[in-house]
């Protein structure tokens, strides 16, 4: 398996907190990332994110791009 953060390897890890049971899952041996059916379930119901609408860095203003009344 292929780690979607870095494409690295993926190994069977057993997961668990203290007090819970044991979760297979995935761990990525580049970068560490993590998952599990639970995680895959959570972001499979989460809405994706809304690209930004902010500005990039020496863009010019909206309204300095607007034509101004009797200018051309």
């Amino acid at each position: 398996m292929q780690c979607l953060r870095c494409q690295g390897l993926m190994t069977a890890n057993q997961m668990s907190d203290v007090g819970q049971l044991s979760v297979s899952g995935w761990r990525c041996l580049l970068c560490g990332a993590t998952t599990d059916p639970g995680i895959e379930a959570n972001k499979a119901s989460h809405n994706p994110p809304v690209q930004s609408r902010a500005r990039l860095p020496g863009s010019v203003p909206a309204r300095l791009k607007r034509p101004v009344c009797g200018k051309s």
